[in-house]
């Protein structure tokens, strides 16, 4: 079922099959309903502009963050089975959060989505091209750049860094790990480090602990396929992105 009924109504396909001889004004009028759908921008896809420049500039982020987890001795001491898990949960909040540190930005254009009518017509290679690179949701590439610009103007500093880093880390949440209470000792750990830091250093700041709460609440809501569909796939193409991350983690691959 359609996300919205303008989804259905709203088609160049729909109009034609279902207005006949009225083709002319049923396609003004699905224009029309196009541009007012409120769904619109969800359909909206993106791509980097440099999406090489970029991919070496993440990859780079994430190998640098994988050696600061492994020089971490509480993460060391973990069964290498909960080292992976716990990498393949957090990989995406540490990469935009490193990106932040690194002051690497983006900037994005406009993908050409086709058509429904374009997509059953044309031949079935190119229609598989444009399916493996069609780019990322608007929303999720915008929401992704307002984050950095946001932190940013925090001015985090080095050691709010790291405990920002063992919070995201250390998630208890993460399904079948063999030593899930020491990870949550670990985890709160890490944020009441983050609090003494804040009401040491920042005296009169009250706010401020808040404001890097909000940080890694937005951290942990990042989704993945988005941060791999925007920063990775369109270079790495069909290939595994678990592949490709665990990779940089165990430091088989230059990036690129």
């Amino acid at each position: 079922m359609s996300c919205c009924e303008c989804a259905d109504r709203g088609s160049i396909l729909y109009s034609i099959l279902n207005r006949g001889a009225r083709c002319p004004q049923g396609l003004a009028e699905t224009a029309a309903a196009h541009q007012l759908c409120p769904c619109a921008s969800k359909r909206k896809l993106v791509a980097l502009r440099a999406p090489r420049l970029v991919f070496k500039a993440a990859s780079e982020v994430l190998v640098k963050t994988f050696r600061f987890v492994k020089n971490v001795p509480c993460f060391r001491g973990l069964p290498a089975k909960d080292q992976l898990r716990l990498v393949r949960n957090s990989w995406a909040p540490l990469l935009v959060l490193g990106m932040v540190q690194d002051s690497v930005d983006f900037d994005t254009v406009e993908t050409q989505q086709p058509s429904l009518l374009h997509t059953i017509l044309t031949h079935s290679r190119e229609r598989q091209q444009w399916i493996q690179d069609p780019g990322v949701p608007v929303n999720d590439a915008e929401g992704i750049k307002r984050f950095l610009v946001r932190c940013r103007g925090l001015r985090i500093s080095v050691k709010e860094y790291a405990f920002l880093k063992g919070a995201i880390l250390f998630t208890p949440e993460v399904t079948e790990l063999e030593c899930r209470d020491y990870i949550q000792a670990l985890h709160r750990e890490a944020e009441r480090a983050l609090y003494e830091h804040v009401r040491t250093v920042h005296r009169g700041r009250a706010g401020r602990f808040g404001r890097l709460r909000a940080v890694l609440d937005a951290l942990r809501s990042m989704d993945p396929d988005a941060v791999a569909g925007l920063f990775f796939r369109p270079v790495t193409g069909t290939r595994s992105i678990d592949e490709h991350v665990l990779g940089m983690f165990y430091e088989r691959q230059n990036p690129k």
